[in-house]
């Protein structure tokens, strides 16, 4: 089934090249993850948990839902009681984190998912209506952005996946990669840019051939979330880096990377609609659009240090206490903190950005570090 529809989608893709000649690699990536029925996230494979491609924070471990509902409480008190949650996975951050603000006596008063992928749809309302079943007259699901929202936009791993063109350098150049096909499938063309050399100020520094990312969508996309945001926060965590750390001379080859069932590689040609293509946000780049557009920003971080400030280890030893003397359990808990924050792990490769807009919040995810400066 899985290569029916694999080859589905290459045929679709084909027939664009076909009429083109060639398409940017932003286009194939755009139809890879997102086609209607077709795409990697439109599709209805299992991708997400035990099992599938890859494993998110939320599903790894509850503690992460759990440490962030006090920033979530105190957004609220400066806006609305609402969240929108952007490509919610399997449901499992949402029912954590509800979860713990009913124990709080903080439930916001609607909780919104926008989710491309209807079978994640679906996995959604079955967790939510076995899990909380009480509280599932609160959700609502969403085909597009609202017009206006106030409250909280929550995106976990999910700017990372907006398609990006790769660019590389040559000479004095800057050369765009466009995808061809010939008669071994899909394959890379390099096409020249020229003046866009002086758009980017880490150019000079790199040398011959070295390969990168454009995020043009992102702002775009990050665009859409300020406009229809009237008070509030938007909440990103994300794999990524700050500019100094992303154009770094010595990262030659970007941050695109693909997963399929748990391998990873960097052939985003392979498989079109059956493997995770990604690339590493640059949080600068966010930084700055979401000021230019009016947003003011809360504080960025690493994963760990937003956690451990937010108190992720004072929510791990109640969820202890509760499990007893269960040995395994407490095993469990041990590996899901190393998970989220050990350096080597998300602890360092995950950040937390948050810009808030007409929102005068400060929290405490960001008293121990605010690196703001890095951006």
């Amino acid at each position: 089934m899985q290569g029916k529809v694999s080859y589905k989608l290459s045929q679709t893709i084909a027939g664009e090249i076909e009429k083109a000649g060639a398409i940017p690699f932003s286009q194939f990536m755009h139809h890879a993850l997102y086609e209607p029925g077709l795409g990697y996230y439109s599709a209805g494979s299992h991708k997400l948990g035990e099992g599938g491609d890859f494993v998110t924070a939320p599903e790894f471990s509850p503690l992460f839902a759990k440490t962030f509902a006090q920033s979530f409480i105190s957004i609220f008190e400066q806006s609305a009681a609402n969240v929108l949650e952007l490509g919610a996975g399997t449901g499992t951050f949402a029912v954590e984190l509800v979860k713990e603000l009913e124990v709080q006596g903080n439930l916001p008063e609607q909780y919104y998912i926008l989710e491309v992928s209807a079978d994640l749809k679906q996995r959604q309302r079955q967790a939510i209506e076995l899990k909380i079943p009480h509280l599932a007259n609160r959700f609502k699901w969403l085909d597009h952005l609202p017009n206006e929202f106030s409250g909280v936009i929550f995106a976990n791993e999910v700017a990372d996946a907006l398609p990006i063109d790769l660019v590389r350098k040559q000479k004095s150049s800057l050369q765009k990669a466009q995808v061809k096909l010939d008669d071994s499938g899909f394959r890379l063309r390099w096409q020249d840019t020229g003046p866009m050399l002086e758009t980017n100020p880490y150019v000079r520094q790199w040398p011959h051939g070295y390969t990168t990312e454009q995020h043009l969508q992102t702002e775009f996309w990050l665009g859409g979330l300020v406009e229809c945001l009237t008070k509030g926060a938007i909440i990103l965590v994300d794999y990524g880096y700050s500019a100094d750390e992303y154009y770094a001379p010595q990262r030659t080859q970007g941050t695109l990377q693909c997963y399929y069932r748990q391998h990873k590689h960097n052939d985003a040609l392979l498989l079109p609609g059956l493997q995770d293509i990604s690339a590493s946000v640059n949080f600068s780049q966010i930084a700055y659009a979401a000021h230019k557009l009016g947003a003011e920003i809360v504080g960025y971080c690493e994963q760990a240090l937003f956690l451990m400030s937010s108190g992720i280890e004072r929510e791990a030893a109640k969820l202890a206490e509760t499990l007893g003397s269960d040995t395994m359990a407490q095993v469990k808990i041990s590996q899901q903190l190393k998970k989220l924050l050990m350096p080597d792990e998300m602890g360092e490769n995950c950040k937390v950005l948050i810009a808030a807009k007409n929102c005068p919040v400060q929290l405490q995810g960001f008293a121990l570090s605010n690196k703001l400066h890095r951006l």
